[in-house]
């Protein structure tokens, strides 16, 4: 395929992440907040680890007896995309996000809802005055009661 073995296409596989992981940091995805639950914090990281594994030849012929080394880093990497996707440091996630989430849950619920009825939301996380304007909407109204299943 194009020329390429196993080795690039991993290699490209964790560079794809790693940019994904990147440009949801910056902004370019605000959507993927309201629809994931903050697994692509761990984006970059898993890029790594895509990238990692492709030199697992070259370090064990390169480090010989401390080929553990290796094996410890990737270990730690995978540590840190758990830790990353279950309970991101707040580092790691984009200036936006920290401003929403400093609101109660039932104010991102409504914030949420608003963004997945397709409504106009864009414009109210363009800076965190316009996240705290778009929050004294809600912060009034209790909590949406969730219907219990049957």
């Amino acid at each position: 395929m194009f020329g390429l073995d196993s080795q690039d296409l991993l290699r490209l596989i964790g560079i794809g992440f790693a940019l994904m992981g990147i440009a949801a940091r910056i902004g370019a995805w605000k959507k993927w907040y309201w629809g994931s639950r903050g697994g692509v914090n761990a984006y970059v990281p898993l890029g790594l680890v895509f990238i990692l594994y492709t030199y697992d030849d070259y370090f064990k012929e390169s480090l010989g007896s401390n080929y553990f080394l290796y094996w410890a880093a990737f270990i730690a990497v995978g540590a840190v995309i758990v830790w990353w996707a279950a309970r991101p440091p707040t580092f790691v996630k984009p200036r936006w996000v920290r401003w929403v989430e400093k609101y109660p849950p039932h104010v991102i619920g409504a914030m949420a809802d608003e963004v997945g009825a397709g409504k106009a939301w864009e414009e109210n996380i363009t800076s965190e005055a316009a996240v705290d304007q778009w929050a004294k909407r809600f912060k009034g109204k209790p909590p949406k009661k969730k219907k219990k299943r049957t």
